[in-house]
């Protein structure tokens, strides 16, 4: 019988060829689609879960009041809290500080020796901690001893691959090198590499003891998101809200809570998924990210499922003489159901090999630009088996109702060739699919287009300083009487219209805040704060509205504050009145020389920050040079000449700032394209099944069509009557589309603080676009049946 069964099914799929190639073509370019997104979404929900103490680790992580009645939220904490923790808090088993090093790092390795080598690891990432980091986060030592590791000034813990490119030719345990030509290191340990799905992206881990400055002593007013602190707690331990109401105690002995600022305990499971707490690796997707990859992955398998049933049924009449004979021949409704289910699953089965190699094509490009390592790994018993009961599922869902209709054929009216489209199935569940598939369509369609118009909306906002023709390069040791050379030489070179060195850029993902008193105010208040020189405001059109400049100054003197920050503090004269106020930063007062216009210093996700510029030589980091681009390959090779002159040992690097600013929205723009690509899918399948419904039409109206044209009908009026058809379909679809499209994007928008309004136009458009797509699908179809010779259609009436 199964033989009967795989011949029978062969000669169908070949004798419907065209149907069959639809078939396969929607259902594989569905199945490929949901395997890719499938696949994002377990590798997104994989990161951290291979750590040995998941469940039991905690980054501390804080938020208070800012600007304008808004929380701000900071993974950072002050210095001395971890080191006050362990004394205060002995039921928490292991507490480590981990300070994230992001400059530069340069390594000389055999430093004694006449000719030593540098390494400068532009690709790593550096963790100035302690011992008990290894008690908390999951490490295979591969040589040394965890127990004695960082317990030292100069201990240092590296990965195997950063072991293979300091000493691709001996043992790295023991050997000494300089970090950053100042602190001498000893490699006392080596671990296996970090796995991709990590938020702790270390791979060199120094002694936080190293440090020249006594951290456990540091300032408890100044906060950076590069020092945070994580603890492991005891097995079966669940933090509460009492034991964050013991650390707001501890932290009160030592500073007073003016800003209501709040301490909690952020579980590991939830570091990659926090829209409010960023992560180390600054890759994140929130819940609800995820949560619509899925849907995407589901709606394009139903949407290609949708398509089998309603190009099944639409082609059910021709076979029904087929099933009359079987059954006059004895054969039963089960026997025949399964017939037809076994076609489906032939049809489903080659859809998943060909879906597999269409997955596999779309990880050559999906992988490289989300900067992944997606595959498809077939000795994941796992995987085979999600896609065995998906193939089953698939069968099952795309095949059981045509194999229902065609099996329930009454053989006395198939014989007769009595059986018409209306014996095939209801018009109206097919029609209601294709509502559906018109709903998805234009969900995505009107998604997309909100998505791309609020990406161009933040590359157009005006920031407040101008970005173009700058380009910025590092300055790599903290060394005053370098980088000021190096700015004089720089300043020289034709083509090179300004120079400023800095800590940062205007706008940056690298934030320093400190409190700060105003006046004669007792209150604390919290500012940005921006090391640079005097071309700083300059170089980046700036516009200065009262006062003078900052001048060059290797220590803190003087400030330049922002109008937002004379807003925040309640000073209600004009910023020329400003100018001789007294602000106390780091413990020491220094007066207002100008006041600056407000401009955006982090990306448009957060509001306008109150800013304080000064000058501090020694905290400089970056150079930005203004050229002139009408020759810019000559000036930057002038450029990287002078800069090689002063640094020969490291590799020079520049980005232009544009550039730059465009990397605050990288997963929004990964987002939108791959948003974009399945949503361009979602709509080629949805198509497919357009045409199955218009092939079910004109097949069940081709004797009306026969007969209006007798009577003198011509051919638009009947492409017209399929077109109002249609046309009420999709007007169906997008009434439940809108309510939907404006809530799920409109959440999606609250992430930005500046972000465009949905206004009617993209629903409009959305609406227009379905329409296209639909009247071009149907055409064919029904210029077809509409231009047929009537004679055709009526000669055996």
């Amino acid at each position: 019988m199964i033989r009967n069964y795989l011949i029978t099914t062969l000669r169908n799929l070949t004798r419907n060829a065209t149907n069959t190639v639809i078939n396969v073509v929607g259902l594989s370019l569905g199945i490929g689609c949901a395997i890719i997104l499938f696949l994002l979404a377990a590798y997104s929900n994989s990161y951290n879960t291979f750590e040995d103490n998941y469940d039991r680790i905690y980054r501390l992580v804080n938020s208070s009041d800012g600007q304008g009645g808004q929380r701000d939220y900071t993974t950072g904490v002050p210095t001395p809290l971890p080191y006050v923790l362990k004394e205060e808090l002995s039921d928490v088993e292991q507490i480590a500080h981990v300070r994230d090093h992001y400059e530069e790092m340069m390594f000389t390795v055999n430093p004694d020796s006449q000719s030593p080598q540098y390494f400068e690891l532009r690709d790593r990432r550096l963790a100035f901690t302690e011992n008990s980091y290894f008690y908390i986060f999951t490490k295979k030592w591969l040589a040394g001893d965890k127990s004695t590791a960082l317990l030292k000034p100069g201990s240092t813990v590296i990965s195997e691959s950063v072991a293979k490119q300091l000493f691709p030719n001996g043992n790295a345990l023991g050997q000494s090198v300089i970090f950053n030509k100042t602190y001498e290191l000893v490699i006392d340990g080596i671990v296996s590499n970090q796995p991709e799905n990590s938020d702790m992206p270390h791979e060199i881990f120094i002694s936080l003891k190293t440090l020249d400055e006594k951290i456990e002593d540091g300032s408890w007013g100044s906060v950076s998101s590069n020092d945070q602190c994580y603890m492991l707690f005891p097995e079966g331990v669940v933090p509460t809200e009492s034991f964050q109401e013991r650390i707001m105690a501890i932290r009160s002995k030592f500073v007073d809570n003016d800003n209501n600022s709040l301490y909690e305990v952020q579980p590991m499971s939830d570091l990659h998924f926090n829209e409010k707490w960023s992560n180390l690796t600054y890759d994140s997707i929130t819940r609800d990210q995820l949560m619509v990859i899925v849907i995407v992955a589901i709606f394009l398998l139903i949407t290609a499922c949708i398509n089998f049933v309603n190009l099944s049924t639409a082609i059910a009449v021709k076979r029904s003489k087929e099933v009359g004979i079987r059954k006059v021949l004895g054969g039963t409704k089960k026997q025949l159901a399964l017939q037809f289910l076994s076609e489906a699953f032939f049809i489903v089965l080659i859809s998943v090999i060909v879906g597999i190699g269409i997955s596999e094509l779309i990880l050559i490009y999906l992988n490289p630009f989300l900067e992944i390592n997606l595959d498809i790994s077939f000795s994941d018993i796992t995987f085979l088996g999600l896609l065995g009961a998906g193939t089953l599922i698939i069968t099952f869902l795309a095949g059981f109702y045509p194999s229902l209709v065609l099996s329930g054929f009454k053989p006395a009216l198939a014989l007769k060739n009595k059986i018409t489209n209306k014996h095939a199935g209801g018009i109206s569940l097919r029609k209601g699919l294709v509502v559906f598939q018109f709903f998805i369509s234009q969900v995505f369609i009107m998604g997309t287009l909100i998505v791309l118009f609020q990406m161009d909306y933040l590359k157009e906002r005006d920031l407040g300083f101008s970005k173009d023709a700058i380009i910025h390069t590092r300055i790599p040791e903290p060394n005053v009487n370098k980088h000021k050379t190096l700015k004089t030489e720089l300043a020289k070179l034709a083509g090179v219209e300004e120079v400023s060195t800095m800590f940062s850029p205007p706008s940056s993902g690298s934030v320093a805040v400190s409190n700060f008193k105003f006046e004669d105010s007792p209150e604390d208040f919290y500012t940005a704060m921006k090391y640079a020189d005097e071309d700083f405001l300059e170089i980046y059109d700036i516009q200065l509205l009262a006062g003078r400049n900052i001048q060059q100054s290797d220590t803190l003197n003087e400030v330049v504050v922002n109008e937002k920050l004379l807003k925040y503090v309640g000073f209600e004269g004009t910023p020329r009145d400003a100018i001789g106020k007294q602000m106390k930063i780091y413990g020491k007062n220094v007066p207002i020389v100008g006041v600056m216009k407000d401009f955006h210093s982090v990306s448009l996700h957060d509001e306008l920050m109150t800013i304080t510029l000064f000058s501090e030589a020694r905290s400089y980091r970056a150079v930005a040079i203004k050229v002139n681009m009408a020759s810019f390959k000559s000036t930057n090779d002038k450029i990287k000449q002078a800069w090689k002159s002063l640094y020969p040992e490291y590799d020079y690097e520049y980005e232009f700032y544009d550039k730059q600013l465009q990397e605050f929205y990288e997963s929004e723009q990964q987002l939108a394209t791959v948003f974009s690509f399945f949503s361009g899918i979602a709509i080629i399948v949805g198509c497919l099944g357009l045409f199955g419904l218009a092939s079910f039409m004109t097949n069940q109206k081709v004797k009306e069509i026969g007969v209006r044209k007798t009577l003198g009908a011509t051919v638009m009026s009947i492409v017209g009557m399929f077109s109002v058809s249609f046309l009420k379909l999709i007007i169906i679809a997008f009434v439940f589309a809108v309510p939907l499209t404006w809530y799920a994007l409109n959440h999606w928008l609250q992430n930005f603080q500046y972000r465009i309004d949905i206004s009617p136009q993209f629903y409009a458009i959305g609406l227009v676009a379905t329409v296209f797509v639909a009247m071009l699908t149907v055409g064919y179809k029904s210029i077809k049946a509409a231009t047929a010779n009537p004679v055709q259609c009526l000669r055996d009436e």
